[in-house]
């Protein structure tokens, strides 16, 4: 009877991947476009620490609070582009050594 169980879950799993691929070829979900728009968010993350850097100490803004909070963003993102980059082209080298 385990042996139904198991066979009857990897029916559902199936049966997820082919709505999953189904989503996905209705979405069109572009790669470049993908990544092109979350770099543009983290140019948009450093642009807006700078300035507020910049106004406040022009003292334009009083809360030094704000300003830290936008600085550690924008260091977050950063980072994060950095690691994915990392695990992209470590992911690139692995199939690259892949002996077809």
């Amino acid at each position: 009877m385990a042996i139904n169980g198991i066979q009857s879950n990897m029916s559902i799993t199936g049966n997820k991947l082919m709505e999953v691929n189904k989503a996905l070829e209705t979405n069109k979900v572009d790669f470049s476009e993908l990544l092109t728009n979350a770099l543009d968010r983290v140019n948009d993350d450093q642009i807006n620490s700078q300035n507020m850097g910049e106004a406040f100490m022009l003292g334009e803004i009083d809360s030094l609070h704000d300003v830290t909070i936008a600085g550690m963003k924008a260091d977050l993102s950063i980072n994060l582009a950095v690691e994915v980059t990392n695990k992209l082209l470590s992911a690139y080298n692995e199939i690259m050594r892949l002996q077809l």
